[in-house]
């Protein structure tokens, strides 16, 4: 009997060694599952990043407001290296080519209206409404070439007329065109215009130097205005006057004709036949 007893203890403590085994097993294998999860879950989120993407499709030329995109979680595998990070980086700015839905938003693809980013192209700085319009310019700088981008400037626009016996009196009469014009580029120098809300525009000329060699002057009118500079050209002379820093005033300018030239008293050279 104590020889049954002593096999039966010795076989208990065999399963209990076995069940502590087990159980340091166990705990062993779900340590590993749950740092492999942790380390997955770690994973997951470095190999992702925050890049706006549009939710619909954006034109060309188009201003970017927040209902047209959204910050998603992309792989960086799939994200594009100039992708913006921040709502507000792409906000306010204006697409340069088309963007289709669903596609990233870069800092190549965009530009921003109020920095220097917009001087590559003349386009960003003509306001809502208005126009560009391009004068020849190496006899129209009336200033010696020290007009610059940013500046305002008079348009005279100096005629030929034929007199009753049909001969051409040149540069007979002169006439101011247009008052108070800005100068939005000298030959391919453009002006730092910044557009805002009201679609006037703030132009600044900080880092522009005069230039006499420039071959057109680049002037921003209205679209009547335009008409007039291109009527004026076609039938005329042009001069750009240039104004003094602040000077909006209008002048009431009568038109001059060549015969008010000479002294009084003095009569003007025969016609020659």
């Amino acid at each position: 009997m104590a020889r049954a007893a002593g096999s039966a203890g010795r076989i208990n403590r065999r399963y209990m060694m076995l069940a502590l085994v087990f159980a340091v097993l166990s705990a062993i294998l779900v340590y590993v599952a749950i740092s492999r999860t942790g380390e997955t879950a770690g994973e997951s989120s470095s190999t992702t990043a925050g890049t706006v993407v549009a939710i619909v499709d954006i034109p060309a030329r188009t201003q970017i407001t927040k209902s047209m995109i959204e910050l998603r979680d992309i792989p960086l595998s799939g994200r594009i290296d100039t992708g913006l990070s921040s709502i507000d980086d792409a906000v306010g700015k204006v697409a340069k080519y088309p963007i289709a839905r669903d596609e990233q938003l870069t800092s190549t693809r965009l530009v921003s209206l109020d920095s220097s980013e917009n001087l590559g192209s003349l386009s960003f700085a003509v306001p809502t409404g208005m126009r560009a319009i391009s004068i020849e310019a190496d006899q129209v700088l009336s200033a010696g070439g020290l007009v610059l981008p940013g500046d305002f400037v008079d348009i005279l626009a100096v005629f030929d007329v034929k007199n009753a016996k049909g001969d051409e009196e040149e540069a007979y009469f002169v006439r101011t065109v247009l008052q108070n014009i800005e100068v939005l580029a000298v030959a391919q120098k453009v002006a730092d215009t910044s557009v805002v809300s009201d679609g006037e525009s703030a132009s600044k000329a900080k880092d522009s130097e005069p230039d006499p060699k420039a071959t057109t002057l680049t002037l921003l009118v209205t679209p009547e205005q335009s008409e007039f500079i291109f009527l004026a050209e076609s039938n005329g002379t042009l001069r750009a006057v240039l104004r003094g820093y602040g000077d909006a005033n209008m002048a009431d300018v009568r038109p001059i004709v060549e015969t008010e030239l000479w002294p009084v008293g003095m009569a003007p050279p025969p016609v020659t036949q």
